[in-house]
């Protein structure tokens, strides 16, 4: 069985981190696995680009002519839309190719077009990792639920004139007729799929994300604060996000809120933040650490292990790796109860899930925490424990094995 597997890249954003994770899982159950990309940031010789030019030297021309397309034609979108319009050469080398069965996986920024998707002939599997298949350019709804007709209002005269989010989902519609097996990290996105207009008769299943838990797991011979530079009496939190303090959707603003009413911690409190591209600057009375963006995971291994809680106050979440990532190290997680945050953390017992979007609770439930040193080694010992029953590379890739074998019909 030869499986290809196609992600926009092989490192950068969670979804890409996600897809190498499923990949690896499968090359070491012994399977012939191919990850295909159009940007390769690492060296890895088990992940290939394109053959063809017009993928392998253009993408990034592809995507900023996209990106000036939707700002031109709809000035008011703020967040980031995939119309997936330019035609690439994926499903021509798909279709030649000795692939029994495809993969894709997060195939936006002008990887494959809609029309692209109906031409492969292969077998296949998607892994959702956000919302976009099922509604029309964007990659999360404006509210809990999916989009369907009925959300497409023409609220402006430029919507009246070209709405690009509904021009984009009737391209699925008219497109995507045979139906693809769907697979969800999270239940949470499953049923999203489920009450859809597009895709409420797909096959769906739920596979979490994988995660090494030889790599992503506790030390404590490794001095991670000193080697941080972080006072070992210091109260650590940990923030982490693509995008940093900057997306709304990760919810920092609300962290912020929460934290203010720590005002008998603030001496003691130290919040370390990675993920963003430039310098912060926050007037708080607490101490900041800002580590970036963080290329290395040995680095980022560190800063899971250094805290005493990872707080996660994202409003939408359909899996999380970092709230996976930071149990995997050890690190209890306190976050709002959205999306796949609720398949990632058992509340009260690997760490806490706080009704959308409390602030006095989330606040509460940091102070409980760090107020209480016997239920902090019950439940770090905990989220490891779950971690390894349910996340770890080896089971995830035999569920994805039997997706394929299923499919294939061996």
């Amino acid at each position: 069985m030869k499986i290809g597997l196609f992600n926009y890249s092989d490192n950068l954003g969670g979804a890409a981190r996600a897809t190498f994770r499923i990949h690896k899982s499968l090359l070491n159950e012994g399977y012939n696995s191919t990850l295909y990309v159009n940007k390769k940031n690492t060296k890895d010789n088990s992940i290939k680009t394109s053959p063809y030019m017009i993928d392998k030297n253009f993408y990034n021309i592809r995507t900023n002519l996209i990106s000036k397309f939707v700002k031109v034609t709809n000035p008011r979108i703020k967040s980031y839309n995939s119309p997936s319009i330019l035609p690439s050469s994926w499903p021509k080398f798909i279709n030649n190719s000795d692939i029994d069965l495809v993969h894709l996986n997060w195939i936006n920024a002008e990887m494959m077009s809609i029309e692209d998707i109906a031409k492969i002939k292969k077998p296949m599997i998607w892994t959702f990792h956000d919302m976009w298949p099922f509604l029309g350019s964007q990659h999360l709804s404006n509210n809990d639920k999916y989009i369907d007709l009925k959300n497409f209002e023409n609220k402006n005269f430029l919507d009246k004139i070209f709405n690009l989010n509904e021009w984009t989902y009737f391209r699925k519609k008219k497109n995507w007729i045979n139906p693809i097996q769907i697979v969800t990290p999270s239940q949470w996105l499953a049923d999203c799929v489920k009450q859809s207009e597009l895709m409420n008769s797909w096959p769906v299943e739920t596979v979490p994300h994988p995660i090494d838990i030889d790599f992503w797991k506790p030390d404590a011979e490794e001095n991670s604060r000193e080697l941080l530079g972080i006072n070992s009496d210091k109260i650590i939190l940990v923030y982490g996000a693509d995008g940093g303090i900057e997306s709304f959707n990760k919810g920092f603003d609300l962290l912020l809120k929460s934290l203010e009413k720590l005002e008998d911690h603030h001496k003691d409190l130290v919040l370390c933040i990675f993920g963003n591209e430039t310098d912060i600057k926050l007037k708080l009375n607490y101490t900041v650490i800002n580590f970036g963006k963080i290329t290395e995971d040995k680095k980022l291994r560190q800063i899971y292990r250094a805290a005493d809680l990872c707080v996660v106050p994202s409003r939408k979440e359909s899996f999380c790796q970092v709230a996976l990532e930071a149990q995997s190290c050890g690190t209890p997680v306190i976050a709002f109860s959205v999306g796949g945050l609720k398949d990632i953390i058992e509340h009260n017992i690997t760490g806490y899930l706080i009704k959308p979007f409390d602030i006095e609770f989330f606040s509460m439930s940091i102070k409980n925490f760090i107020n209480n040193k016997k239920k902090i080694f019950i439940i770090k010992n905990n989220a490891r424990k779950r971690v390894e029953r349910l996340f770890s590379m080896s089971s995830v890739a035999k569920k994805y094995i039997n997706i394929y074998k299923k499919i294939l019909k061996v």
